[in-house]
């Protein structure tokens, strides 16, 4: 009779630890004059109480968890109204924003606001002055976060980034762009000597009208740090139907409320910029293709607003909320966060078909675990350190003791080779 080989699910391949990661959503957005008052931005052709409530369904709708406001009143107490009245509505507790910054002469400021939840605040900084010292024309937030890794205790073991938010100079013209310029020199700046993180976001209203304004070429084509465009779109943005489909101001045309600008979809004003790192996923944050998004443009709308016609890029009450909250659409962008920790469930006994054929390689995916290969008796006669490929070969025909390692954790079990 022939012996019955007991096929034990160590299990090599189906149930490895994978590589964990968790999608998180950001977005930026001008709320144009939000609790500001001028001549033609005031309660009655921009309502806060208005503002507030389409920026709930916005947020309920498109779901961030990180959201950088512009054009937000100078006040402090305009960040608790935001929280109070569109982000932590319906029982919601999770929203929390960053402290107010300012300088002494603007009327409008940026908030950063982010789920306590799922992030957490390390640090806060405000740039104020370019690299001649000279005041900006608007403060510059910076923000540290790292991501509440549920599997550890301890914050330096996760990962983190930073968030910039900005609202540059408007206008044209050769003034304007200057003080843009100054702006991103001063981010630059600001990254290059005192930034401890990799992964670095840049968000806001940067109010350029093509990627050949010095300002922008400051920013993403310097000979150190510079940043990158995930969606890779440079070019002449303003009144050129060939961006038709990432255009962000305005989502109105012409009207009787002249608080809101006119003109239709056709610049790209708005915008998020990320570090090399994040592009490339060098250091547990990457940026997920085909995921930034304007908000409510379908693609379809140049020169138009956002609400002429069909557009089904949002539902219709997204859409409706939008057209009445700004002139300018949000953008989202999502963002895959390696999951650092590893608990004993996880780093369960990987399984492979057992008894587990020679030659075995260990390669691709198996670079990031390390795996020694005891005999029964103690003697180690295999050893793959973390990141390095290797074959198990050669090996007598029998049990032994495998112990699996990675980012300090192990676990060990029975092996059978052949």
């Amino acid at each position: 009779m022939k012996p019955i080989v007991a096929l034990i699910s160590f299990c090599f391949g189906c149930q490895l630890v994978t590589a964990q990661v968790t999608t998180v959503r950001v977005m930026t957005y001008n709320l144009l004059n939000y609790r500001n008052s001028t001549n033609e931005c005031n309660g009655n052709t921009n309502s806060a109480s208005s503002k507030e409530v389409a920026l709930d369904t916005i947020v309920r709708n498109m779901q961030p968890q990180i959201i950088c406001f512009q054009e937000v009143g100078a006040s402090a107490n305009n960040a608790t109204y935001l929280l109070n009245n569109a982000l932590n509505t319906i029982g919601a507790t999770n929203w929390t924003t960053t402290n107010y910054t300012n300088n002494s002469f603007s009327s409008l400021t940026n908030v950063i606001a982010y789920r306590n939840d799922i992030f957490g605040l390390i640090s806060q900084d405000v740039i104020t002055k370019d690299v001649g010292n000279n005041n900006l024309v608007r403060v510059v937030d910076v923000a540290r976060f790292y991501y509440k890794d549920p599997l550890l205790n301890a914050q330096s073991d996760t990962v983190t980034f930073t968030v910039i938010a900005a609202h540059f100079k408007a206008g044209s013209g050769t003034s304007n762009s200057s003080q843009r310029n100054a702006m991103a020199g001063a981010i630059i700046d600001y990254i290059e000597n005192d930034a401890v993180d990799a992964n670095i976001m840049l968000m806001g209203d940067f109010n350029m009208y093509a990627s050949s304004e010095s300002g922008y070429q400051t920013l993403i084509a310097g000979n150190g740090f510079r940043f990158e465009d995930p969606i890779n779109s440079s070019g002449s943005w303003n009144n050129n139907s060939s961006f038709a489909a990432i255009h962000t101001q305005s989502t109105r045309n012409g009207g009787s409320n002249s608080c809101f600008s006119g003109g239709g979809l056709d610049d790209r004003f708005d915008q998020i910029l990320c570090s090399e790192d994040i592009i490339e996923g060098e250091d547990g944050m990457v940026y997920v293709p085909n995921t930034y998004f304007a908000v409510g443009n379908d693609g379809n709308h140049f020169n138009d607003p956002v609400n002429s016609g069909t557009n089904y890029s949002v539902s219709s009450t997204v859409l409706s909320a939008l057209y009445s909250l700004s002139d300018h659409l949000p953008v989202i962008a999502d963002f895959d966060i390696d999951l650092q920790g590893l608990n004993t469930e996880e780093l369960e006994v990987p399984v492979l078909e057992n008894p587990m054929r020679q030659p075995a390689q260990l390669a691709d995916y198996y670079l990031r675990y390390g795996l020694a290969i005891y005999t029964l008796d103690g003697r180690k006669v295999f050893e793959k350190p973390e990141g390095e490929p290797a074959t198990v070969q050669g090996l007598p025909t029998g049990l032994y003791i495998a112990h699996w390692s990675k980012d300090g954790r192990s676990t060990t079990s029975k092996l059978m080779l052949w």
